[in-house]
């Protein structure tokens, strides 16, 4: 079995790979990497629970973006003593290439995210991650070759509304797990026009940004979207045809494979 960890700012997403399967994915927050021994207790209790122990992995692969979670994920692989692979690794194979000055500021997630979005539409394609940034990453194919050629990161929408209820007290705040069936453009009241805020400015943004993309590269693309807000948006976005919320563990699983796990 593979075992795959994206380790972003807000949450560690694990993925266990019995093969070409995903067969368990679950996630934990990011700020249980401050505790070392207990991150790895909680990892354990979580193999038990699955019927699983750490003898049944080959193999464990890591992107990561958090800089204070690297002591904890040291302590790990020491704690595992099977092969593991990050990344940030100099000695990795990637199936892409980086069209960048410095291609060691493209985030892992997104570099990952690049490899599994050409992986799997075999064509030009924008991934769009609803994550704790909203981030649009370009991939160009170029003789049957992914060519990874930069991105935009812009505000969350989790950081946005957080950001717009501290400077504005008398605006409620919203639990967007909660949502409205369907949210008009025109707010008739407070929460309704919070609600086309989020929607329809972020909808805005996303098609405004892919149509500037296509202008500048005069290419089209297909759309993937990820991340945990990806399925607030789908039903409003008409761009976006296509949301694959394993995006990061499927990647991770297509590197590993390059890199020697069978």
């Amino acid at each position: 079995m593979l075992l795959t960890i994206d380790c972003g700012n807000t949450h560690v997403v694990f993925g266990i790979f019995d093969h070409s399967d995903l067969s368990y994915s679950w996630r934990i927050d990011t700020l249980a990497t401050n505790n070392k021994k207990h991150f790895l207790e909680i990892f354990k209790e979580k193999l038990k629970n699955l019927n699983l122990t750490i003898k049944h992995f080959k193999y464990v692969i890591l992107a990561s973006v958090v800089t204070e979670a690297e002591t904890c994920f040291n302590f790990f692989e020491k704690s595992l003593s099977i092969p593991f692979i990050s990344i940030s690794s100099s000695l990795l194979k990637l199936p892409i290439e980086i069209d960048l000055h410095e291609p060691s500021q493209v985030g892992a997630d997104r570099l990952v995210n690049a490899v599994a979005g050409s992986s799997l539409t075999q064509s030009d394609v924008i991934i769009v991650d609803f994550g704790t940034a909203t981030t649009f990453d370009i991939v160009t194919m170029v003789s049957g070759m992914p060519i990874y050629k930069g991105g935009i990161i812009a505000p969350g929408v989790n950081l946005s509304l957080e950001a717009l209820t501290r400077a504005a007290s008398k605006l409620p705040k919203i639990d967007l797990s909660v949502h409205p069936s369907k949210v008009s453009v025109i707010g008739k009241n407070t929460l309704d026009a919070m609600w086309s805020g989020i929607i329809w400015g972020y909808v805005g943004m996303i098609e405004g940004i892919i149509h500037r993309i296509e202008v500048e590269t005069g290419n089209s693309f297909r759309i993937i979207a990820t991340g945990g807000l990806a399925s607030l948006y789908l039903p409003y976005c008409e761009l976006i045809k296509w949301q694959e919320p394993n995006l990061t563990l499927l990647g991770l699983k297509q590197i590993a494979e390059i890199n020697g796990y069978k």
